[in-house]
């Protein structure tokens, strides 16, 4: 049996890519810490498995990694983290998909 990954990013941000016929969520992680590092998950078709864990929230991916998010942490990114998020958001413009930044707050998960 294989052991999910576990990543803890500093920062993170929920992104909706929609191409017109499917709908997947990924989480653009950053580390700030870390040389700028940064990870775009491999995603999940909807929310249902995001959920808050104290002072983080949890959410399984595609891949069976699962990432604990600090509540803090959303949308934190630095200046770097920012460009490579909006290379992101260019790709999607050329490739013809709608990329739509989500807000989760504490009080709209059970």
């Amino acid at each position: 049996m294989l052991v999910p990954t576990i990543h803890c990013p500093d920062g993170w941000t929920i992104l909706k890519f929609d191409d017109g016929e499917k709908i997947v969520y990924k989480i653009f992680a950053t580390w700030r810490e870390e040389n700028d590092k940064w990870k775009l998950s491999s995603g999940a078709p909807d929310l249902s498995a995001l959920k808050k864990e104290g002072d983080k929230f949890v959410w399984k991916q595609a891949s069976g990694s699962i990432y604990h998010l600090p509540v803090d942490g959303e949308l934190s990114y630095t200046e770097y983290q920012g460009q490579v998020l909006e290379s992101i958001k260019s790709s999607c413009i050329k490739q013809n998909v709608h990329l739509s930044i989500l807000e989760i707050t504490a009080p709209t998960l059970h």
